[in-house]
């Protein structure tokens, strides 16, 4: 039997090459714990109080626009801003991996 995990509706802001930053809504992010025991995760060293967000690519891109969650774009879940440190696109190209740390206000 599998864990379904809570869905939640997110707002990225993506800080992409173009002077302006694009906004884009997403009602299907979830979170997935971390393993306690890493130390790094890929080729980031982890601090120990990262979260790792996931993303749906087909609400990120419904038209297929080719956009990219990258390093320094913020993912906005409950009123609570995270920034990605690192971002990858996982499961044959249908969801962000995205290693974010939650900014303190």
């Amino acid at each position: 039997m599998s864990l379904i995990p809570g869905k939640f509706a997110a707002r990225l802001t993506l800080l992409p090459d173009s002077p302006a930053p694009i906004t884009v809504n997403v009602n299907n992010a979830w979170f997935k714990p971390l393993d306690v025991t890493l130390s790094n995760y890929g080729s980031l060293n982890l601090q120990g109080d990262e979260t790792l967000i996931k993303i749906p690519d087909h609400e990120l891109n419904p038209a297929g626009n080719g956009r990219e969650i990258r390093p320094r774009d913020q993912i906005e879940i409950a009123g609570a801003t995270y920034r990605v440190r690192t971002a990858r696109l996982m499961s044959v190209r249908t969801v962000w991996e995205c290693v974010a740390r939650k900014e303190l206000i």
